[in-house]
């Protein structure tokens, strides 16, 4: 199905849609396309211009073949999960955006639970937690998908997800292979994995359910204390080591600090929010102004744990 600005077409033969040898081939893999579609509208901090193509993939065989052909005809791409972690240019981005939003599903297997990679973490917990099982709550109130959970590692202080992974299923761009990955081999760290290092697409993933048990209401209850719950894409940096990022920003006395609609988080100071009708050339300032200043005072350089996507 094929789709620019809300308009259906069938198929590749209308004027509207793209005519290259790449564009028929995507256009036969089962899923929808949108053209110039606003990123703003698929981001959690909402800015972003247009995507020349917007790919929803049906199941994660749509999804390698999508990322096979953008290799192979050498078009760029990028990945959209739930829409955090990214910022895209004002000017959009004229390669190929494909989302993972279509691919969900998650079932019960022996002791654990596998799911596909776009199904929102909100909704995993829903699932386990009916079940009486509580060992995942300590993902409560992470934005997002199973598949950049498991890519970035994300999770608390206490425990990241990957702990709780037996075995991930994903895709190599550069072998065009599919293939698993039992946990102990996913090298998973501080905000990153053997996925994240090596670019490979994380297609499903069985999580153990037998850990401990973590207090939702006060997980959340403490997000809602210390992260604002305005638009932004997440924490923007990622902590250095034996540091806080966010400790640090407000010891450089950044809290507040505003470029146009972009303001660093009063309330933590390693969250930029989108006050009004930021731009991305405003946060991209921002930020910039930020790791200067924390230079500056501290002599740490602050790497980002959000991606900045090139047009």
């Amino acid at each position: 199905m094929l789709s620019t600005r809300g308009a259906l077409l069938s198929g590749v033969a209308t004027r509207q849609a793209p005519r290259s040898l790449y564009a028929e081939r995507l256009a036969r893999l089962r899923g929808e396309i949108l053209l110039d579609e606003p990123l703003s509208r698929h981001t959690t901090i909402g800015v972003g211009g247009e995507a020349a193509c917007l790919f929803y993939p049906e199941d994660p065989y749509d999804l390698s073949s999508a990322i096979y052909l953008c290799r192979r005809f050498e078009r760029p791409y990028v990945l959209l999960g739930g829409g955090s972690n990214l910022l895209f240019p004002d000017d959009g981005f004229s390669g190929i955006v494909i989302s993972t939003d279509r691919l969900r599903g998650a079932c019960f297997r022996g002791s654990g639970v596998q799911a596909l990679a776009g199904e929102p973490l909100s909704a995993l917990l829903s699932m386990v937690r009916q079940e009486g099982t509580p060992s995942l709550d300590f993902l409560a109130g992470i934005p997002g998908t199973v598949g950049g959970a498991v890519t970035m590692n994300a999770g608390i202080p206490d425990k990241a997800i990957g702990a709780t992974v037996d075995e991930v299923g994903v895709f190599d761009p550069e072998s065009g292979r599919s293939f698993s990955l039992l946990g102990r081999s996913c090298g998973f760290a501080y905000r990153s994995s053997r996925m994240a290092e090596e670019g490979l697409v994380v297609l499903w993933t069985r999580l153990r359910l037998d850990g401990e048990s973590f207090d939702r209401e006060r997980l959340l209850a403490r997000r809602r204390e210390t992260q604002p719950a305005e638009r932004s894409a997440g924490c923007v940096f990622r902590n250095p080591p034996g540091a806080s990022a966010g400790r640090l920003i407000d010891a450089a006395g950044l809290k507040g600090t505003r470029i146009g609609g972009a303001v660093v988080s009063e309330l933590h100071a390693n969250f930029i929010v989108n006050r009004g009708a930021a731009t991305s050339a405003e946060i991209r300032s921002l930020i910039d102004t930020v790791r200067q200043k924390v230079y500056k005072s501290f002599r740490v350089w602050l790497e980002l744990e959000i991606r900045v996507v090139q047009g």
